[in-house]
């Protein structure tokens, strides 16, 4: 099998989020899938089979599968377009936990996602305390999803300096806690992080899949609709967002690392 790793959401390597991407030309078991990407240790680790007009798409990150991956799936399209096994003029269409994800190549250089949006409710769990106290005087909002945890802070900067416990993290919620606030400089519109310790991530560099759940609040915050998203790890990354009705259309790019064969 061919196997590359691609930076996501960056023009430049090592930069961005990391993803290995797995051509898979026979059937491979779940156990296979999760061991490689325990040895890619990476955020996450895709798989794509072709299937059809469409492509068979898994996540695994090196704990587990997951239902829904941004930076993943643009690294799987970018190495469709770019090795040319899709056409870079059509759709890609991938199959996945999450129903059917396109992703299209524009102009520009950029890979465009469609992708699910979801709006988080308030928090209402026994751990709101504990949430609290974990990022202190800045929080604003406490706000979850399933299996997901959202802490709005007072500002960009109150993100960018956040130092949490992955301890505490890990009670917080089964998957992960985001943390994002509003930036008034003018390069970007929000900030966020990240950090999934139950997911075998200390904090994610670069996630797509938190964007379709912060733009939509954001979108009901400040009444817009378009985003120019930045998340504040030490890698760091870009992301441009449109909040649809039911939708979010998520852009970015992605450079590939290397690639090399693997067999199994």
């Amino acid at each position: 099998m061919r196997l590359f790793q691609i930076d996501s959401f960056t023009q430049e390597i090592f930069k961005g989020n990391p993803a290995g991407v797995c051509l898979v030309e026979e059937a491979l078991s779940e156990d296979t899938m999760q061991a490689l990407a325990t040895e890619m240790n990476l955020a996450e680790t895709a798989f794509i089979e072709k299937k059809g007009d469409k492509y068979g798409l898994r996540w695994f990150t090196p704990a587990r599968e997951v239902p829904l991956c941004g930076h993943a799936t643009l690294a799987s399209a970018f190495v469709l377009f770019e090795e040319g096994i899709h056409d870079a003029d059509q759709p890609i269409t991938f199959e996945t936990l999450s129903g059917d994800l396109i992703v299209r190549k524009q102009h520009d250089g950029t890979l465009l996602m469609d992708f699910p949006r979801t709006d988080p409710s308030p928090y209402k769990g026994s751990s709101l305390t504990k949430a609290k106290e974990l990022f202190g005087a800045s929080v604003v909002e406490v706000l979850e999803v399933p299996n997901e945890l959202i802490v709005i802070l007072d500002s960009s900067e109150s993100v960018r300096k956040a130092n949490p416990s992955s301890d505490i993290i890990a009670e917080l919620a089964v998957n992960g806690v985001m943390v994002s606030g509003w930036d008034d400089s003018e390069e970007y519109n929000f900030v966020s992080r990240y950090f999934a310790p139950n997911l075998g991530i200390k904090e994610d560099p670069v996630t797509g899949f938190i964007h379709t759940i912060l733009s939509p609040y954001w979108s009901g915050k400040k009444n817009q609709t378009e985003f120019r998203c930045y998340q504040a790890s030490a890698r760091g990354g870009e992301l441009f967002v449109t909040v649809k009705e039911n939708r979010t259309l998520i852009k970015g790019h992605a450079v590939k690392v290397f690639e090399t064969e693997i067999n199994l």
